[in-house]
């Protein structure tokens, strides 16, 4: 593989730079350390031109200029979630926590077997699935998608596949063989955390509508649950301040068989998931970490 590759935007080097970034640069100087970093990253054309065909569609009637500015503050909130999961890996520093829809979070705890949490790549994932995992009595199968760049996949595998007693992380390599491991983990009763945001080659898939365009949305989270009996519950970690989350969980979906027809079983938990979803992402834009287009509509 080519040296340059590495310092791509999707490179190996930008991780370990920030990493490094984390651990020696001085805490009052982090604000502008990444607001720089930031900026670098709002010349990536790909991922500026796919952000700002979102933010059209998320709030429609905006304009261009005020959507530039916006898919910087994007990023430079991407960075924040960054740094703070790796100063909570490397020196165990816990941010603020704030629980909207406890009463949910409660009935995810106390539910008597699996069950599926199912968020988005929204927030620190990472940081979210850790401290479920410290402060949950249940054992939690996180699964993370492959990074695209074999270098940065090694090392993200490096350094957040590291799995616990608590936590077990699975990269969803294999599509299939996955799905046999997470049909026993839920019917052991543990509980899966899976992104249901974004489709990855290989996995199977069925249509929705988010923002009033046609999408498609992993059909295996809702397949698993049917498979399973066990119910989803829409998680999402939100960054809202410097060190400051909130975990926000929704009311539970459950996936029955009706009839004769799956897909139509399963679509009317999808239509429930994108209503979530639409919900999240439109009042907190700013932490939807979707860098390329979530419909091939024209924005």
């Amino acid at each position: 593989m080519s040296w340059w590759r590495r310092y791509l935007v999707r490179g190996v080097f930008w991780r370990q730079f920030l990493r490094w970034g984390v651990l020696t640069v001085p805490c009052w100087i982090e604000p502008v350390a990444l607001g720089f970093y930031a900026f670098a990253f709002t010349f990536w054309n790909t991922g500026r031109r796919a952000v700002m065909a979102n933010l059209k569609a998320i709030l429609p009637g905006s304009w261009a200029i005020a959507n530039l500015f916006r898919v910087y503050r994007m990023i430079w909130n991407f960075a924040w979630t960054i740094a703070d999961n790796v100063r909570f890996r490397e020196t165990r520093t816990v941010p603020d926590w704030e629980f909207i829809g406890l009463e949910n979070f409660e009935k995810l705890q106390s539910h008597p077997g699996g069950a599926i949490i199912l968020t988005a790549h929204m927030g620190s994932y990472d940081l979210g699935a850790n401290l479920f995992a410290e402060t949950s009595p249940r054992k939690i199968v996180m699964v993370r998608a492959p990074e695209v760049d074999p270098q940065t996949r090694q090392y993200e595998e490096s350094q957040y596949g590291r799995s616990t007693e608590s936590l077990r992380i699975d990269f969803n390599t294999k599509a299939a063989d996955l799905a046999f491991d997470l049909l026993e983990a839920v019917r052991a009763g543990e509980i899966v955390a899976i992104q249901g945001d974004r489709v990855t080659p290989g996995i199977a898939t069925l249509p929705a509508t988010l923002f009033g365009k046609p999408t498609e949305m992993p059909a295996g989270p809702f397949a698993l649950a049917m498979a399973a009996r066990v119910p989803i519950f829409p998680l999402f970690v939100i960054r809202r301040g410097r060190r400051f989350y909130q975990l926000v969980t929704r009311e539970p979906i459950f996936v029955e068989r009706r009839g004769r027809d799956r897909d139509a079983d399963l679509k009317r938990a999808i239509d429930l998931w994108t209503a979530e979803l639409e919900r999240m992402i439109r009042g907190t834009w700013w932490n939807w970490f979707m860098f390329e287009p979530f419909s091939k509509e024209p924005a």
